[in-house]
């Protein structure tokens, strides 16, 4: 077991010792796979135009980062492998979406590696089209860069670097083709060097599209996927395959995530289900947009990163060799949890970045790829109305699991407080009584003189 984590990351002893990676961690690989995904079909190819609106000043302080606990946490890594084959690399997020888009340097600078773009072999998945940012803002939630003068955002892992595939180019559906072209992206992404694949989108399961989460899963590859914003069970029989656009966050492999919000609500549009994993933060969102300063974000999607960021830290603390079944365990067991510990609204509860670095680990367990088994809830037929929506219980994020035995302890030292306090008066009291017989004590006779009547 590691009771105790690393030094903190800010330690001059880590300073020197990490000196001779500086180049290591901040150059993109130059050497990639080749792109084994055809592109899009001739007449739906075209140049990617990135988005020319721009954004808003930061009108916010960023809620999530103190709610997941993120300052502590970026304390023990920040994205770097700090052990195993890959020590003093930078950990590699491949994010399939929109594109991310090169002109925020300030957010990625030279951590924005060459990607895959579906539509234009030149744009290399450094552009972004869709209108809200979709994908420049995942990215930048999963591993951007300290921004403003009092460091007003940061990514989760803000030295990892990011693996563009642009797949979609906003409001695309999640047809049959758009999983097996998902498929062959998350398998190039794990033959490109990803260690963390986001998919912030939801789509039909097709057996291509399995068959590339076992591919990663296989290869040590960490996959998060965003639950989706429908309020549809994910567990039901009776839709039509069309309109089971669950994957691949329902997939027991993946590690599935819905949204709370900055009170730790339970965010109502969120898919749920048995394979959900954790609620992350998904309402009220700044992050970085593609035109320039911020946008705000809403939804399953942005919550995703959240976790994606935190797979990227654990493995960066305990090396490239940590298992995907090992860091979904590892996020569930730190997480804070519902009542009952799971329900099909709140999965496992809410991401605990914090915890999740600095909790007493198993250190055989990391490479491990087996796990308990997940707890179940049978099945609703509906979801819960709109009305009594309030029943989903809010997760405090300060719950503390051993409250209830803390409490207890302490009750029992102030009780025995007053119990040594006892038995020390006493220890006075009972010889004085013995002496006397336990007679009753005489008060002396009043020396002042009592005036009288003819006084």
């Amino acid at each position: 077991m590691r009771f105790l984590p690393r030094i903190p990351l800010y330690s001059a002893a880590v300073a020197v010792a990490t000196a001779g990676t500086v180049l290591l961690t901040t150059t993109p690989a130059l050497a990639q796979a080749e792109w084994n995904l055809e592109m899009a079909p001739e007449d739906e190819r075209g140049d990617c135009i990135p988005v020319a609106a721009e954004g808003e000043s930061l009108h916010q302080w960023p809620w999530a980062r103190t709610f997941i606990g993120l300052d502590q946490a970026q304390q023990y890594n920040r994205g770097t492998f700090e052990e195993g084959s890959k020590a003093g690399q930078p950990v590699t997020i491949a994010v399939i979406d929109s594109g991310v888009d090169a002109r925020r340097a300030d957010v990625f600078g030279s951590r924005l590696l060459p990607g895959y773009d579906w539509w234009d072999a030149n744009a290399k998945g450094q552009c972004d089209s869709a209108e809200d940012g979709h994908g420049t803002g995942v990215a930048a939630i999963a591993a951007g860069s300290r921004l403003g003068s009092n460091d007003d955002f940061v990514g989760v892992a803000p030295e990892a670097n990011i693996l563009p595939i642009r797949l979609f180019a906003g409001g695309d559906g999640g047809d049959i083709e758009k999983s097996q072209v998902v498929a062959k992206g998350i398998r190039d992404a794990v033959d490109n060097g990803a260690d963390v694949i986001n998919v912030s989108s939801v789509m039909v399961a097709t057996q291509e599209l399995a068959d590339a989460v076992t591919y990663a899963t296989g290869k040590n590859v960490v996959i998060v996927a965003a639950s989706g914003n429908d309020t549809r069970h994910m567990d039901r029989e009776d839709y039509k395959e069309d309109e089971k656009t669950f994957y691949p966050a329902n997939y027991p492999e993946v590690i599935a995530v819905g949204a709370h919000n900055q009170i730790g609500n339970w965010y109502e549009k969120s898919n749920f289900g048995n394979n959900l994993d954790l609620l992350a933060p998904g309402e009220g969102l700044p992050y970085p947009y593609a035109g320039g300063e911020y946008r705000t974000g809403n939804g399953t999607s942005f919550a995703a990163p959240f976790v994606a960021g935190a797979a990227a830290l654990l493995k960066g603390e305990y090396g490239s060799e940590a298992t995907p079944a090992w860091i979904q365990e590892r996020l569930q067991q730190t997480a804070i949890h519902p009542p009952n510990e799971f329900n099909m609204y709140q999965g496992h509860g809410i991401l605990n970045v914090a915890a999740a670095l600095t909790a007493p680990v198993d250190e055989a367990a990391v490479t491990s790829d087996t796990v308990s088994e997940a707890p179940t809830e049978d099945a609703s037929p509906t979801p819960i109305a709109e009305d009594d929506r309030e029943s989903i219980a809010w997760l405090d994020p300060d719950y503390d699991p051993l409250r209830t035995e803390k409490t207890i302890a302490w009750a029992s030292v102030g009780a025995a407080i007053v119990l040594v306090s006892l038995v020390l008066v006493l220890r006075k009291i009972i010889p004085k009584g013995r002496k006397r017989g336990w007679r009753p004590g005489t008060r002396k006779a009043d020396l002042v003189p009592v005036k009288t009547a003819a006084d």
